[in-house]
Order: structure tokens, then sequence, then C-alpha cells
């Protein structure tokens, strides 16, 4: 299957009957796997503000719909890793409801009132509270240049200079970047090395122009990972996605509105949201998004990493769609895979890890029955030809359910029949790792096909006129 993350206002479109078109390609449920994320629910949430009965309706026609288009799949950190569950994602925003007060008060009393009945944690928690912080903060307060930014940036801490004022700190710090305008402060403030909206342009990489304007002033880069620990909360991987994207917001390259009032709350967590679903939809095939901002700046996010995921507005994808995904049958599939490879364009060659010559590989538009996007085709010595379909995965970590091999194999299965040694779908935990599988193997008049898994990629071979 191929894989589509479908950004929240996508989403949100189609439940309220926009995007017929798209919604009518999508919703194939043998050809599209379309998992949400947490950050679905995340941007749920920042839409609750009243809990009134009306907005509470239209939170569960929310819920329904990605119950509906996801089957549950989700995608969610664990902080050392992102998986895919079956999740449903009512439970889920009932998490997040039920986490919110932690984030609002950040003070030591606070983060030990569930053990402060303990005489010796008490004595530590005011021996903590106590400690002052190094004079250098100090000395930011005290410098007028300085001084109105950390005033901003930590609400509270120049009346008391220790380490609680310093945890109070944080959490205003935090509830004033989510919940009031006071990201714009802070992005006025790293822009002032002098870089702004204005000094980018299509023809410019931005993080080169970024990179430069710190060069002239000869001072280090702003670096989100002072902020926010790439080791911390999530894979390194998924940090680095994000922190890449909040850079490129910072330094105003199609930086995001920040604006709060009764109708509208635009805020640094609407940001931070937008760089995750940009995280998570590196782990699938296709990213659709209706939001001018968050397509540019995902696309530079992925070409500075070498992510393949295609991102598309709305209109964009039907147009490739009808080019290239519109095979319903086996035998377009079959057609499309000669076609590819009959056209020579794009072939690139490939070298083993010693070096040594193997064959040309060629990057697919199409996804051949819905799921490979390269064709390899090896050197050989002898009269017998073969070529092999394989899976590049869009980042450096790939996920894979059943469910969508179940799909791929009931391409073959409904054409071909069971495979020679009588298997059909997957039984039962067949698949133990994505490292290794047997997978299933047929004879037919063309020569024989093999669907297997070798060094955690799925390979489709194709021996012709080879018994």
């Amino acid at each position: 299957m191929i894989k589509l993350y479908l950004d929240w206002n996508i989403m949100s479109g189609m439940k309220n009957g926009h995007f017929p078109e798209l919604s009518t390609i999508v919703l194939n449920e043998q050809k599209f796997f379309l998992p949400y994320s947490t950050s679905h629910i995340g941007d749920i949430f920042a839409s609750i503000k009243n809990h009134s009965e009306e907005e509470q309706r239209m939170i569960n026609q929310d819920l329904d719909f990605i119950r509906k288009i996801s089957k549950n799949q989700c995608l969610f950190n664990t902080g050392e890793q992102v998986l895919i569950n079956t999740i449903d994602p009512g439970e889920l925003l009932d998490d997040r409801i039920r986490e919110a007060p932690l984030f609002t008060d950040f003070s030591l009393d606070s983060l030990f009132s569930s053990i402060d009945n303990d005489p010796f944690i008490n004595s530590m928690k005011n021996m903590l509270a106590a400690m002052p912080l190094d004079s250098a903060f100090k000395a930011a307060f005290d410098n007028p240049e300085s001084a109105d930014m950390m005033n901003k940036m930590f609400p509270g801490l120049k009346e008391e200079p220790n380490m609680n004022g310093f945890f109070k700190s944080l959490g205003n710090m935090y509830q004033n970047l989510n919940e009031k305008e006071d990201y714009k402060f802070l992005r006025d403030s790293v822009q002032k090395i002098g870089v702004n909206s204005g000094h980018f342009n299509d023809d410019k990489d931005p993080y080169e122009v970024i990179q430069n304007a710190y060069k002239k002033l000869g001072i280090e880069p702003f670096n989100p990972d002072q902020y926010f620990d790439k080791n911390k909360n999530a894979p390194a991987w998924f940090n680095d996605l994000t922190n890449s994207y909040i850079t490129l917001d910072m330094h105003g390259y199609k930086a995001d509105k920040v604006r709060v009032n009764e109708k509208e709350s635009n805020t640094f967590k609407n940001t931070t949201e937008d760089a995750s679903h940009t995280a998570f939809a590196s782990l699938c095939d296709i990213f659709i998004t209706n939001d001018n901002k968050n397509f540019f700046k995902t696309q530079k996010v992925y070409d500075k990493f070498g992510v393949r995921t295609k991102v598309f507005k709305p209109q964009e994808f039907i147009s490739y769609y009808h080019k290239y995904l519109n095979q319903k049958t086996f035998d377009d599939s079959y057609a499309a895979v000669i076609n590819d490879l009959n056209n020579i364009e794009n072939r690139q060659p490939l070298y083993l890890d010693n070096g040594d010559f193997f064959g040309v590989e060629k990057f697919c538009d199409y996804f051949h029955f819905n799921f490979f996007n390269k064709i390899i085709i090896p050197k050989t010595n002898n009269e017998d030809f073969y070529f092999l379909l394989s899976k590049e995965t869009p980042s450096n970590y790939f996920i894979c359910t059943q469910h969508e091999i179940n799909q791929l194999l009931q391409l073959f299965i409904e054409k071909l029949g069971m495979d020679c040694d009588g298997k059909s779908i997957l039984e039962g935990n067949e698949i133990q790792s994505l490292d290794f599988w047997e997978g299933r193997t047929w004879i037919t008049n063309i020569g024989k096909i093999r669907l297997c898994i070798e060094n955690t990629r799925f390979h489709l071979y194709f021996y012709l006129n080879n018994n």
C-alpha cells in the first residue's frame, strides 16, 4: 500500500465536505494507507476553548473521521523510537486533556507535590529551591541590551534568581509561548542577526542564507538543540527534522502567523505541531498539505536531510495520481513496470559496499503494485534476465504493518493464486522482523516471481524465462 500522511487541514477539510475528488481517491482502502499521528490529536486539543456541547460535538466528529480513514492506526513517539499501533484517537485526546494541568505549573512545589510528605525529599527540595543561579543570568538581566529579552523569556526570574524561580519562569515561558504571542518576540530577537523573510528567495537555500548571516556577525548560529535536547523525548532523527523546521520559521522563512484574539489562536504551539507533522510524514511515501508555509518549509527540511517523501498540495496530488498511481489491477501494475523498465531515463549505476559494480537502479514516480518505487537491473553473465523491484524508504527509518503486506499479497493471489508452497496471505506472526522474510514464490508463464525481505528491504524478483 502507498502510505499517505494528511495534514490536519486536509483531514478537517475532507470531513467538512471539501476536497471531494481528493477524498474519492485517497479513501481507496486497497491502495492507500492513511495513518494518523499524535500531532493530529494535538491539533484537535488546540481547538478546545469553552468545552461547550457544540464544541464537543465537533470534536467527536473529528475523532470519528480519524477513526474512519485511519482504522485507528497511529504513529506515536515513545521517546526512543516512532512506532505504529492500533490506538483509538479519543483515548489519546483524553490523555492530552488529563495531562494539560501538568504543564501549567513548573514550580518545584508542583514537581515534588506527589512525594512532599517525605521529610528527606522536602529538605532536598528546599535546598534545590534556594540554590542561586549562575552569575551570567544576573549579568544578562542587568545588561540593557539583553534585559528586555531576558524579562520577556524568563518572567519573574529577576525577582527570584534561584532554582525555584527558574522552574517557575520556565513554566511561565512555556505558557506564554504556547498560549500568548511571546513567540513573536522570540522570533524577532533571533532575527536581529540580520536575516528575515526579505532575505529569502526561490533561488537560495534558506539554510545557507541563515548560516551566512551568522558568519557575517562572527557568532554561533541559533540552534534549537540548545532549547530542545535532540536526544530526549524523541529519536534523534525526529528531533533533527523538527528542529530544522523550527529554525526556518524562527529566521523568517515562510514564517507562521502569530496572533491570539477571540477568533483565533496562532502561537508557537502551532509551529511545533506542524514541525512534528513534517517529521511523522517522513515515514510515509506522500505528504499532502494545504498550508503553503508548511508546504515550503517541509520541502526544504526534506531536501536538507535527503528524505524522499513526496510533498504535494491537493491538486498537485490529484494530477500525480492520475498520471502515475491509477493502476487498478495486477495487469495495470505489470504494464507500468514494463514501461518503467524500458525507459532508460534517470538510470543510475549501483555499486556494492566493496565498490564493485552491481547494475543500474531507477527511482520511479510509479508505486508499482501500490508499493515498490525503485527498479534494479543487475549485471548478469548468462542468458537469463532478471530484475527486481525494491521499496526505497522515504527516510532512514521504516515502518510496515501486516495489513499493508497482505494488501500487496492479495494483488498477486487474485492474479496468480496461492504460491508454490500453497501459501497466501500472512499466517499469524509470520514476519518476526523486517530483517528477513522468506516470502512467496510463484511460477508463471513469464518466469519465476518472488516476493521477500532481504536486509530490511522488500524485494520483488522477476526471473524471466527462468523456471
